[in-house]
């Protein structure tokens, strides 16, 4: 019983044994199960706070793309709201698109112009520069990329042929054109040379590359580089894009006007719609035409003629007058020759007295115009002598002086006893043109014309030198040989070419005085500048006044300047004449820069240009990959940006900063042209970076942060970096990835 007892108590123990085991086993299986629920629970948060703060990241790209689409300005620098950047609370998170924290440093997330940034799907080494192409670009202005580096660059971009497109093939087919414009297109320094046209850098297209082209897909490709390491990447990758490009409008989303291709009605309109006056406007705009083509035809439109390099009437004589009192009995002895010498004596003294100086060819030029009518003196002097000895025969055989006297003469006597005197006035009329210009010019078939009809002229106008038409008008008892062709009193003279073109002309008031020449100062200008008495044939003007203009007595010559090719860039409308004396165009800080907001000469005009730098957002590194631009003037370029002037409307308005004019004020002939400082130089600067900068950005870098905040914690995070296109319609997302960071 005892046993049984025992057995029954042990039957017990492990029931109760198993009983608490399979309760141990539920409690594991249990806090197993409560664990699993706690850590799928806890992932099923973690995932829900990734995806709130990937949606909280997406909210600041969204809000970032709104403030771009809804910046309206014509132009975009660093303190409009998009760079300013922003930060919001949404429910238990926040995102973060703010570039610059408080106390100004540079953070990761924000907004980031491409534009400001060089492209090196474009740049090149900046070995020459004319401003013709992003081409110019200097990339190796990056301090940390060397000559070799930039050339190892440029190999990967190029491909293993070493050239853009297909090595010796005229990729987009414009050799034709590129190697007659008279532009240095692929910034060699040579122009025109041959198989210009042919693997030139605007045949390397990123967006349909030819041949075996490997243009960057992304900035991280850079690395691939051979010698550009990691270090060299992370030193170069804020100032490198792939994905800038600016649309040829102006500051009111209109398409510019191509300067090298449109008529001058175009041209003036643009120019108008810039703010010059309508005669101004005109005036430009065919001397704009006038400068690009090749031939030597004045423009004309509203009644404006364009500047050609030809010659210009310069001054203008009507009416020079001196008398020849010769005795008969010396005439008789010396004939037409003594009367041709007495008379170029007389006119050589007149001359002298007026003009107070020698006249170059004087006896040449009297010789040529009397010889032209010297059968006429002659038989006119034959008839003269005839009369005379006649008169004398007459007197000595009837010694009756009054009844010779109505036989040979009427009732008035041609001559006195003895020593009858002859008395010829001689009218002068000269025409003086001048050429302002490095090469002769020939003027055979050209004319002058007048009131009176017109005078043909002949021969060579001399570099720099001047051509003076004489017109000789010899007036006899009885008789005029040779005809005025300017009128005495007011006249409007034409020089007109061989093509029957009006090449200059300029009116006259002169109101009958002699001796009065008028003068022009600019000879390009088509109005006289006053008059003074005698004048300046073949000498200076003593209206030469340049400093009344842009230039000096030293340098004015060099304004004088028509390229007969096309414009390499718009800023070079600054070499434009526009009518008034001595000034072109003024790109200087208070001149007329603001034209280059109007007009182009990228073509076609609607074609994107990859690479332009906005001068509004670009660093001091970057600056300084445009030709010229140092360290110096990228400074001033950024103070200006930052100061109360800034920013820049327009390209045009960086001729306000200070060191933009040094090339003209620095003591050398920067251009090579033979004078030091003169308007060109100061200017220089300004057209060469022309094509090559921009006011208004397209694309944009975004980077968003989004942050899920719990118990004053960060419990996810979640960094997503954008590319956009804000030029196109709709916006395009260019290049979309996630940074991942860990979570805390």
């Amino acid at each position: 019983m005892a046993g049984f007892k025992n057995l029954k108590n042990q039957k017990g123990q492990i029931g109760i044994i198993l009983v608490f085991f399979v309760l141990t086993i539920l409690g594991v299986i249990s806090l197993s199960f409560l664990y699993r629920m706690r850590l799928e629970k806890e992932a099923t948060s973690n995932y829900w706070d990734a995806i709130k703060a990937e949606y909280l990241a997406l909210a600041g790209i969204e809000r970032a793309i709104a403030e771009l689409r809804n910046d309206n300005n014509h132009y975009d620098d660093l303190y409009e709201r998009w760079a300013k950047g922003f930060e919001e609370k949404l429910g238990a998170g926040y995102y973060d698109v703010k570039l610059l924290s408080d106390d100004g440093q540079m953070r990761e997330v924000g907004i980031v112009d491409e534009a400001s940034k060089i492209n090196i799907n474009v740049a090149g080494d900046g070995s020459f520069s004319e401003g013709y192409t992003s081409f110019e670009l200097n990339l190796s202005s990056l301090k940390e990329l060397s000559r070799e580096k930039l050339k190892a660059i440029l190999r990967y971009r190029y491909g293993k042929d070493g050239a853009p497109g297909r090595r010796g093939v005229d990729d987009d087919g414009d050799a034709s054109f590129l190697s007659k414009d008279g532009i240095d297109n692929d910034a060699d320094g040579k122009v025109d040379e041959k198989g210009e046209g042919i693997d030139e850098p605007d045949e390397f297209c990123p967006d349909s590359p030819s041949g075996d082209d490997n243009p960057f897909e992304t900035v991280q490709e850079v690395r691939l580089v051979p010698g550009i390491g990691e270090y060299t990447f992370n030193r170069i990758k804020n100032y490198i894009t792939v994905y800038s490009y600016d649309k040829n409008i102006d500051r009111e989303g209109n398409l510019r006007i191509n300067i090298n291709h449109a008529p001058p009605s175009k041209i003036f309109l643009a120019l108008k719609k810039a703010g010059l006056s309508e005669e101004e406007a005109a005036q430009v705009a065919v001397n704009i035409v006038d400068f690009r083509d090749k031939d030597s035809n004045p423009t004309e439109y509203r009644g404006k003629y364009g500047i050609e390099k030809t010659p210009y009437i310069n001054e203008v004589m009507p009416d020079f007058t001196t008398s020849v009192v010769a005795a008969v009995t010396d005439l008789v002895k010396g004939g037409v020759k003594y009367l041709k010498d007495k008379a170029k004596k007389e006119i050589k003294r007149k001359i002298k007295e007026k003009v107070k100086r020698d006249i170059p060819y004087l006896d040449e030029i009297i010789d040529k115009a009397t010889s032209r009518g010297e059968k006429e003196l002659e038989r006119e002097v034959e008839k003269i002598i005839k009369r005379y000895t006649e008169y004398h025969h007459l007197k000595k055989g009837s010694g009756n002086f009054l009844f010779a006297l109505p036989v040979l003469f009427g009732e008035k006597p041609a001559f006195a006893e003895g020593e009858s005197p002859v008395k010829l006035d001689i009218q002068i009329e000269w025409i003086e043109l001048y050429n302002p210009y490095s090469v002769t010019l020939p003027l055979p078939g050209w004319r002058i014309k007048t009131s009176l009809g017109e005078k043909k002229i002949f021969g060579v106008v001399p570099s720099k030198g001047y051509w003076v038409v004489f017109n000789v008008v010899i007036k006899m008892p009885g008789k005029s040989i040779g005809r005025e062709i300017l009128d005495n009193f007011v006249d409007t003279v034409k020089l007109v070419n061989n093509k029957g073109k009006i090449v200059d002309e300029a009116t006259y008031y002169n109101y009958g005085v002699p001796w009065r020449a008028w003068e022009k100062n600019d000879p390009r200008v088509r109005e006289f500048a006053g008059y003074l008495p005698g004048g300046s044939p073949w000498f200076r003007n003593w209206y030469w006044m340049p400093e009344v203009g842009e230039v000096n007595l030293e340098n004015a010559q060099s304004s004088f300047y028509v390229k007969n090719r096309p414009f390499c860039c718009s800023g070079e409308v600054g070499y434009i004449h526009n009518g008034k004396q001595w000034r072109t165009v003024s790109l200087d800080r208070d001149g007329d820069w603001f034209i280059l907001d109007k007009i182009t000469t990228s073509f076609p005009p609607e074609k994107p240009v990859k690479g332009r730098i906005n001068i509004n957002t670009a660093s001091k590194e970057v600056l300084q990959s445009l030709p010229c631009i140092d360290s110096k003037i990228a400074d001033q370029i950024i103070n200006y940006c930052d100061g109360r002037q800034g920013p820049f409307d327009e390209i045009g308005e960086i001729a306000r900063v200070v060191g933009m004019q040094k090339l003209g004020i620095n003591g050398w002939d920067d251009d090579g042209d033979g004078y030091v400082d003169e308007d060109d130089e100061r200017e220089a600067i300004l057209r060469i970076i022309s094509n090559l900068i921009t006011v208004r950005s397209n694309c944009f870098t975004i980077v968003s942060l989004g942050r899920v905040i719990r118990g004053g914690k960060i419990v996810a995070e979640k960094k997503i970096k954008v590319v956009v296109d804000r030029g196109s319609i709709p916006i395009k997302i260019l290049y979309y990835r996630e940074i991942y960071s860990s979570s805390s």
